[in-house]
């Protein structure tokens, strides 16, 4: 058994498809289908069967594969260390991110990396997150920032970032204090917020349901929020982020008994996936160098 026959196993056992496993891996298929009947033949059990035109694991394949997957995960986390030792580590980090991190945290993350290892490159792609998990999810990026989402058991997230809920309201010179409690909001009936569907939404929902805030759950970002409480005499509920910045007539209200920690970002990352060293490298730094927690 040797290292190359695990990762063609590893690569087989994803694609699920001789021809296609091959051609990704760059070797012929009588070289991979040699290389499969070899590791079968030391282990003395099969780790294929025939599906169609395809195969798939056997349950002694797929126990196999936890063990490989997990054994050559280590092999790459030791080889990133090892090049971070000689500064030569270089590659592409593919990056899915939702849009309010665009302005600030994640440009400068990327610049402090570089002035480390300026041999990397980054492809950034946003969206919501919903979208970035599910990129994460089928191995579309390498790594995401965006709110944690349930039931996807392959996927970590670890909080890195936190965004202040806070209300805003036009700046009219009307008589409201820089800082306010959440009783201020309960007698009110024009609060706007994000939809529902959103997971920053259904954060903001439970929230104002214990105190008996009722809101218009209707938008899907900062911009549209801050547009409406730009033009009319109402308040919202949202996170302080730098969309909030081109309106020059909303009044941002600190909201006291709302924790800092009500809105945090995640960094997610699959578990299950074989990472390059660049990749891990990457998150490593993000997490010893660059977590922007509340005290």
């Amino acid at each position: 058994m040797n290292l190359s026959q695990l990762y063609y196993f590893q690569k087989l056992a994803e694609v699920q498809h001789y021809s296609s496993a091959a051609k990704q891996l760059s070797i012929s298929q009588p070289a991979l289908s040699s290389a499969i009947s070899s590791l079968e033949a030391e282990l003395y059990v099969p780790l294929f069967q025939k599906s169609g035109r395809n195969v798939k694991l056997t349950d002694y394949g797929k126990e196999f594969y936890e063990y490989v997957t997990r054994c050559l995960r280590y092999i790459e986390q030791g080889t990133a260390v090892m090049k971070e030792y000689s500064n030569q580590i270089s590659g592409s980090v593919n990056i899915g991110c939702i849009p309010t991190l665009l302005n600030d945290f994640l440009p400068t993350i990327i610049r402090n990396y570089h002035s480390h290892y300026d041999n990397t490159s980054f492809e950034i792609y946003h969206g919501m997150s919903k979208d970035i998990v599910e990129g994460i999810q089928t191995r579309k990026y390498d790594v995401g920032f965006c709110s944690k989402i349930s039931n996807y058991p392959d996927l970590v997230f670890v909080p890195i970032y936190y965004q202040e809920i806070i209300a805003i309201h036009q700046d009219d010179g009307s008589v409201i204090g820089d800082s306010v409690t959440l009783n201020y909001f309960k007698n009110k009936d024009n609060i706007i917020t994000y939809r529902e569907s959103l997971a920053i939404g259904g954060i903001i929902k439970s929230l104002l349901k214990k105190h008996n805030i009722q809101a218009v759950y209707r938008y899907d970002d900062e911009i549209s929020i801050g547009g409406i409480v730009s033009k009319f005499d109402k308040y919202a509920i949202c996170a302080n982020t730098p969309f909030l910045n081109q309106f020059n007539n909303l009044k941002k209200i600190h909201i006291s008994d709302v924790p800092l920690n009500t809105r945090l970002i995640y960094m997610c990352y699959n578990k299950t996936a074989l990472r390059p060293a660049i990749v891990e490298s990457f998150m490593n730094y993000v997490v010893t160098k660059e977590l922007r927690l509340p005290k």
